[in-house]
């Protein structure tokens, strides 16, 4: 479904409940445009949409075979890194 109809211009996909109270970009803003880009094999424009997916998809990546998911640090770190990237996308 997400292959078929572009986000973007497809009313049907729910809309960020954080952007709508508070008029800011939330960290995931923008990842789901950002994986029907990469579908299409658009990683330039995905990279656009949110950067930090294109991260998170690289990270989880390399860490679930490698079963560092399973570390607590890495959940904190993880945490961190969007709350980090939920202020600088909005400064």
């Amino acid at each position: 479904m997400l292959f078929a109809f572009d986000p973007s211009t497809s009313a049907f996909y729910p809309r960020c409940v954080f952007r709508a109270l508070t008029g800011l970009d939330c960290p995931g803003c923008g990842a789901t445009r950002a994986l029907h880009a990469l579908l299409h094999g658009r990683v330039a424009e995905a990279w656009r949409y949110n950067p930090m997916f294109l991260a998170l998809i690289a990270v989880g990546g390399v860490a679930v075979p490698t079963r560092v998911i399973e570390k607590r640090w890495f959940a904190i770190a993880t945490i961190a890194a969007l709350v980090v990237w939920g202020v600088i996308r909005n400064l």
